[in-house]
C-alpha cells in the first residue's frame, strides 16, 4: 500500500513540477542528498561556513530556514545542537508547517561550520524550496504557521459555542449539529497540526493521522451544509461522502505517512470542484438583493482561496505563509452572518405573515358576515316570493268565491219576488230551479274558500318555520308536499311537473330548513335546467336505517363539468343576464353540511340534466 501511496504521490508531485530541492547554492554543501534511513526516513545533510561568517558581520540578522513539512530539522555548530524542532525518531514533533529561525548572535566563531541536517518521514514531503539564507529582519513566516494555527483552533471552538448560544431553537437540529460538527473537527485539525505547542506529546504518524481526519470530516459537515442550503445537487453531495469516506479510510489505517497523505489527498480534486460549482450558482442569483447571498458566496470564496493556497503548498509547489487558518475562520464567521441574516429574514417573514394573517382573518370575518346578511337577505327573498306566489294563488279562488257569493244573493232576491207573482204550480218549479242553482254556487263557494284556507294554512306553517327558528316534530313528506304548493305559481307558469315520491318519515328539526333547500332547488332548476321551456321535476325522499336521503333530479340542460366543482361556492353563477345572485346552492350547501351535518353531492352530464342527493344522518335530525 505505501509502495501505491508513494508512487501515485510522486507522479502527483512530478507533475506540478515539485523538485526535491533547488540548485546548490555557492555558499552551502550538499554532504547526504535526500538518502533513506534505516528506518525508512528519507535524510538530507547540508553545510556552510559562509553563513557563519555572514552572522559574524551581522549580528543583528537571522538565519532563516526553509519550510519542511512533516520533518523533523536540526542545527548544528561544530557539534553542538543549537536549534531543532522535533525529534530525529518523530516520537515528538513540534508541528507540521514552522519553520528554523536562529538569531546571528548564537554564532560567535568563524571557523565552526554550520550543519542542516532534515530528516523526512514521508518521501512525498522530502522537498524544500530554498537553503537556509541570512535575512535582516525577523521572518514572521512562523506567525502563519503557527501561531494562526493556535488562534483558528480555539476561535473555532468558540465559534461552535456560539453557534449553539445564538441559534438554538432558530434553526433545525440537523443544521445546528452539522454546522458545530465541522467547526469542532477542522478545529482538531488545526490542534494536530502544532501539536507540540499546544503541550500535547505525540508521534508525528499519530499527529499527522489525527490532523488529517479531523481536517476531512470537518469539510464533510462544511459541503454538507452548503448541500442543505440548496448549493449543491444530491449526487454531488453522495459522491463527495463516497470520496471523503474513502480517504478517511486511508487515513486511519495507513501504516506510513505516504499511505496517509494519499488519504488526504484523494477528496482534494472534489472539494474544490464542487466549491467552484456553489459559486457559480450563487453568482446565477441576485447577490445585491439578498445580504444572506452575500453571506454565502463569502464564505465560499473565503474557503475557495485557503484550499487552493493549500493545495499549493502541500504539493511543493509553494512554500509561502499558509492562508488557511485566516480563510477558514473567515469561511464559518461569514457562515454565522449568513445563518443569522437567514433567521432574521424568517422571523421580519414570520411577522410580516402573522400581520397578514391578522389581516386575512378580518377580512374572511367581513366575508362570513357579509354572507350571513346576504343569506339572510336571500331567505327573506325567498319569503317575499313566496308571499307573491301565495297571492297571486289566493286571487282565483277568492275571485269565485266572491263571484259565488255575489249570484247567490241575486238569485235569492230574484226568487223572493217571483214567489209573489207565482202561482201555485208555478212556484214548486221555481223552488227546484233556485234549489239546483244554489247547490252549484254553494259548492263553487266552498271549493274557493277550502282552497283559500289551504293556501293561507301552508303559507302561514312555511311562514312561521321561515321566521322561528326551532325544531319540532313534523312529517317530512308532508311538509314538503305542504312547499311546493306554495310554490305552484312557479309551476304552472314555466310548465313544470313536480313529483314528490317516498317514504314517510317523522323528524324532531327546523322544517324551515327543508323549505329553503327544495325552494333553492327548484328556483335554480326553473332558472338554469329549463330556461322557461318546461319540463319534470322528480323528488324522492328514502329512509335508510341510519340515514335519509333526498333526491332531486331534472331533466334539463344539465351542468357543464368545469363548472361542477365551482356550484356550492358563494357568489359563484353562471347566470350573469339572468338576476342571479351565486348564493342559492351555497345556501342549500351549508344548511346540509352545517346545519344538518350531512353530505350534498351533484351529478351533471350537459343535454341529459342534473341530480343532487342529500344524505342526513338521522341523528342529527332527531
Amino acid at each position: 500500500m505505501n509502495e501505491f501511496a508513494l508512487k501515485i504521490l510522486l507522479t502527483l508531485s512530478t507533475f506540478l513540477g515539485a523538485v526535491s530541492h533547488p540548485a546548490i547554492e555557492k555558499d552551502w554543501v550538499i554532504l547526504q542528498d535526500w538518502e533513506q534511513t534505516e528506518e525508512g526516513y528519507l535524510r538530507f545533510v547540508a553545510e556552510s561556513k559562509e553563513i557563519a561568517c555572514e552572522c559574524i558581520e551581522n549580528p543583528t540578522a537571522f538565519i532563516e530556514f526553509p519550510t519542511t513539512i512533516h520533518s523533523s530539522s536540526q542545527v548544528l555548530l561544530g557539534n553542538q545542537i543549537i536549534a531543532t524542532n522535533s525529534s530525529p525518531d518523530f516520537n515528538y514533533t513540534r508541528g507540521f508547517y514552522g519553520v528554523l529561525v536562529i538569531p546571528c548572535y548564537l554564532i560567535t566563531n568563524r571557523k565552526e561550520t554550520l550543519r542542516w541536517e532534515v530528516i523526512s518521514y514521508t518521501q512525498y514531503f522530502a522537498w524544500f524550496k530554498h537553503f537556509p539564507r541570512v535575512v535582516e529582519k525577523l521572518p514572521i513566516g512562523n506567525f502563519f504557521k503557527e501561531t494562526l494555527h493556535i488562534g483558528a483552533a480555539f476561535i473555532l471552538l468558540i465559534l461552535c459555542l456560539l453557534y449553539l448560544i445564538i441559534f438554538w431553537g432558530k434553526i433545525t437540529l440537523k443544521e445546528l449539529l452539522v454546522l458545530v460538527l465541522s467547526n469542532a473537527f477542522t478545529a482538531i485539525y488545526f490542534i494536530g497540526s502544532v501539536i507540540g505547542l499546544m503541550g500535547l506529546e505525540m508521534s508525528m504518524l499519530t499527529a499527522h493521522r489525527l490532523a488529517d481526519i479531523g481536517v476531512w470530516v470537518g469539510f464533510l459537515f462544511f459541503m454538507h451544509f452548503f448541500y442543505m442550503q440548496g448549493l449543491l445537487l444530491r449526487w454531488m453531495n453522495i459522491l463527495y461522502k463516497i470520496f471523503a469516506i474513502i480517504g478517511l479510510t486511508i487515513i486511519a489505517f495507513g501504516k506510513t505517512g505516504d499511505t496517509i497523505q494519499l488519504g488526504t489527498t484523494f477528496p482534494f480534486l472534489l472539494t474544490g470542484f464542487f466549491i467552484f460549482y456553489s459559486l457559480l450558482k450563487l453568482m446565477n442569483k441576485n447577490l445585491i438583493k439578498h445580504r444572506k447571498n452575500v453571506f454565502q458566496f463569502l464564505a465560499l470564496t473565503s474557503f475557495l482561496i485557503g484550499y487552493c493556497n493549500d493545495v499549493l503548498i502541500i504539493t511543493g509547489f509553494s512554500d509561502k505563509v499558509p492562508l488557511a487558518p485566516i480563510a477558514i475562520i473567515g469561511s464559518y464567521v461569514f457562515i454565522l452572518l449568513y445563518v443569522n441574516e437567514k433567521i432574521t429574514k424568517t422571523y421580519i417573514e414570520r411577522d410580516e405573515l402573522k400581520v397578514l394573517a391578522e389581516e386575512l382573518k378580518q377580512v374572511n370575518l367581513n366575508l362570513k358576515n357579509a354572507q350571513s346578511q346576504l343569506i339572510k337577505s336571500e331567505k327573506m327573498a325567498a319569503m317575499g316570493r313566496a308571499v307573491a306566489r301565495i297571492a297571486h294563488e289566493l286571487n282565483t279562488p277568492i275571485a269565485s268565491a266572491r263571484a259565488a257569493a255575489q249570484n247567490i244573493d241575486t238569485e235569492t232576491l230574484w226568487f223572493l219576488s217571483a214567489i209573489e207573482s207565482h202561482d201555485q204550480k208555478g212556484l214548486k218549479v221555481l223552488i227546484i230551479q233556485y234549489k239546483n242553482d244554489l247547490q252549484k254556487m254553494i259548492k263553487i263557494l266552498m271549493y274557493s274558500v277550502t282552497r283559500s284556507a289551504e293556501l293561507v294554512r301552508s303559507f302561514k306553517e312555511i311562514a312561521v318555520d321561515q321566521t322561528n327558528v326551532q325544531k319540532k316534530e313534523f312529517e317530512l313528506f308532508s311538509y314538503i308536499k305542504n312547499s311546493l304548493t306554495t310554490m305552484e305559481v312557479t309551476f304552472n307558469r314555466q310548465q313544470i311537473n313536480v313529483n314528490l315520491q317516498g317514504d314517510q318519515v317523522v323528524l324532531h328539526s327546523d322544517p324551515g330548513l327543508f323549505y329553503q333547500i327544495i325552494e333553492n332547488l327548484i328556483a335554480n332548476a326553473a332558472k338554469y335546467a329549463y330556461e322557461e321551456k318546461g319540463g319534470f321535476i322528480d323528488i324522492t325522499i328514502a329512509r335508510h336505517k341510519d340515514t335519509i336521503t333526498l333526491l332531486f333530479a331534472d331533466y334539463g340542460n344539465g351542468i357543464p363539468s368545469v363548472h361542477l366543482s365551482k356550484i356550492f361556492d358563494a357568489f359563484f353563477t353562471t347566470g350573469g343576464g339572468k338576476g342571479g345572485t351565486g348564493l342559492g346552492l351555497n345556501i342549500v350547501y351549508r344548511i346540509v353540511k352545517i346545519q344538518l351535518k350531512g353530505t350534498i353531492t351533484c351529478e351533471s352530464e350537459e343535454g341529459l340534466g342534473t341530480t343532487f342527493t342529500i344524505i342526513i344522518p338521522r341523528s342529527n335530525v332527531s
